[in-house]
């Protein structure tokens, strides 16, 4: 039978009204992570329900904008000057439908706990000088807090998410990116040969506390990986997809990372153009960086989708695979002219003045391919 949404803003409701209900704000968190995993199409409807509900019963009040500071710990790094723009149109279209989150300061100021473009777009843009605001307390883990806000609600860019969810990463068990790369990879490949892998993602919809006891059925034991698997799921994060998606966005080129943030370049496009690297283009970094860059605003100005990327990509690299397929057949006959060169009978028959410049020609050729 299928679930009845508003009892959920029925239920969260009656969880802010006491501290003693934490447990039960919990539980709902994770009721909401289900549905949003499941990729429910009532969701986004029942979460613009909630915010109204909340609105109504704890109060709307107006803030002065120059008071609010944007949140450090958020998740959020990449908005873009196209973004602000589009939200400005609707503010000044529809004005404000939906208060913005804040968290009151010691100061006198206020946090952005949630919606930061529509502040940016209304004190910079539109020069309000209020702006409807939601008040809440400042929650145990800002980052957490703000985190799983955008992992369930925003569509959260696969660079900033990536950034973010290992920044927790780091927070809650101590490993560096590089180290959590290694232990999942080991992890993965481990359940991959013992055929549990799916098993792995579907804990994800677990309830908390069974997913340690079913990560020793699978097998994995060891405190760190356990703890980073833990970490993963507690963000509603399939392992799998993490070490697919989100841990490559961590190594990609800075200007490939550049134009996500500043041009809107999608990571499935920067994945792709990613692999125009100096390792196949058989080039230095500098050449290969010429040609990501070019791509990059090929893909961007024709809105390339990332099957016509991958096509983009692949006459480039032929290019330079053609080119070095040249270069290898030449180099092959020079060594064989060589060969003939150097053949004993043929320099019996040499002067002293010409073995004399042969010497020297061929010092200079070694010198050459010493500094290659």
């Amino acid at each position: 039978m299928a679930k009845k949404f508003p009892e959920i803003t029925q239920q969260f409701h009656s969880a802010l009204q006491t501290h003693s209900q934490q447990k039960e704000i919990e539980a709902l968190r994770a009721e909401i992570e289900q549905l949003r995993v499941m990729q429910s199409p009532e969701l986004e409807v029942e979460l613009i329900q909630l915010r109204e509900q909340l609105a109504s019963q704890v109060g709307v009040t107006d803030v002065d904008v120059d008071l609010i500071d944007p949140n450090p710990a958020q998740p959020r790094r990449t908005i873009t000057d196209a973004e602000i723009q589009k939200k400005v149109r609707f503010l000044r279209q529809q004005g404000q439908t939906v208060p913005i989150i804040l968290i009151p300061q010691t100061n006198g100021r206020y946090l952005i706990f949630d919606g930061e473009i529509r502040w940016r777009a209304a004190k910079f843009q539109l020069g309000w000088e209020k702006i409807k605001a939601l008040l809440i307390p400042m929650p145990k883990d800002l980052h957490r807090e703000a985190l799983e806000t955008f992992l369930g609600f925003e569509d959260l860019n696969a660079l900033d998410k990536a950034e973010a969810v290992f920044r927790q990463v780091k927070q809650e068990t101590g490993l560096e990116p590089e180290q959590a790369f290694t232990l999942l990879n080991t992890c993965l490949r481990a359940l991959e040969r013992s055929g549990h892998i799916r098993d792995l993602g579907k804990l994800v919809n677990a309830l908390p506390e069974e997913r340690a006891f079913k990560l020793q059925d699978l097998g994995i034991k060891e405190q760190q990986v356990v703890q980073l698997i833990l970490s993963l799921l507690h963000m509603g994060l399939n392992p799998a997809s993490v070490k697919t998606q989100l841990l490559p966005m961590l190594s990609l080129p800075n200007d490939l990372k550049e134009a996500m943030r500043q041009k809107g370049l999608k990571g499935a496009h920067a994945l792709v153009l990613a692999t125009l690297s100096p390792k196949t283009l058989e080039r230095s970094e500098k050449v290969a960086a010429k040609e990501r860059l070019a791509a990059t605003e090929t893909v961007l100005k024709n809105a390339l989708n990332v099957a016509k990327t991958r096509e983009l990509v692949a006459q480039i690299r032929a290019k330079y695979t053609t080119v070095s397929q040249t270069e290898s057949k030449k180099v092959a006959l020079l060594i064989k002219r060589i060969d003939i060169l150097v053949e004993e009978e043929e320099l019996k028959s040499a002067s002293p003045e010409q073995v004399t410049e042969l010497r020297q020609k061929l010092a200079g050729v070694l010198e050459t391919l010493k500094k290659i």
